[in-house]
């Protein structure tokens, strides 16, 4: 059966590899150190982890269940979520509705822009695999998260 410590382990793998080829993204871990990551860009305003980010872990709720979230979040630090989470859900439903899984999209009343479940595999290895496999996939959406972004900064100062 997987472990706290096997996951934990692994997700210091999954920073490192996050981490390493110059695109610009940012990985945080929340204190205590464990099993659980954002990635964001610095534009996203995720510096004190309460911004747009794609986040992933592995707690207690998720072992027991043998499945991990990885969702785009946009919490209510950014000043415009509402407008975010409409616009989001308007620009990239149909780039989510076509990637294999099943993402869930959310408009209201929750920081959850979009997630998936993934199931676990065989081993903490391949399970962190298949969640890097999810934030590389949801990575792809920058260029709609930056337009949003620019749309409702500039929406904001107008």
């Amino acid at each position: 059966m997987e472990t706290a410590e096997a996951f934990e382990s692994e997700f210091r793998t999954l920073v490192d590899e996050l981490r390493k080829g110059g695109e610009g993204w940012e990985v945080r871990q929340e204190p205590p150190w464990g099993a659980y990551l954002h990635v964001s860009l610095p534009q996203w305003g995720d510096e004190d982890m309460n911004g747009i980010h794609i986040e992933t872990y592995v707690l207690g709720r998720e072992l027991a269940a043998r499945s991990a979230p990885v969702a785009l979040h946009c919490e209510s630090g950014c000043p415009f979520q509402r407008q975010f989470m409409k616009l989001f859900h308007e620009r990239a439903a149909a780039h989510t509705e076509a990637w294999p899984g099943n993402y869930t999209m959310q408009v209201v009343n929750s920081s959850t822009a979009c997630e998936i479940s993934v199931p676990f595999a065989s081993t903490p290895k391949e399970t962190v695999q298949k969640l890097l496999t999810e934030i590389r996939r949801l990575q792809q959406l920058a260029p709609i998260v930056d337009g949003i972004i620019k749309d409702c900064t500039q929406a904001e100062s107008a």
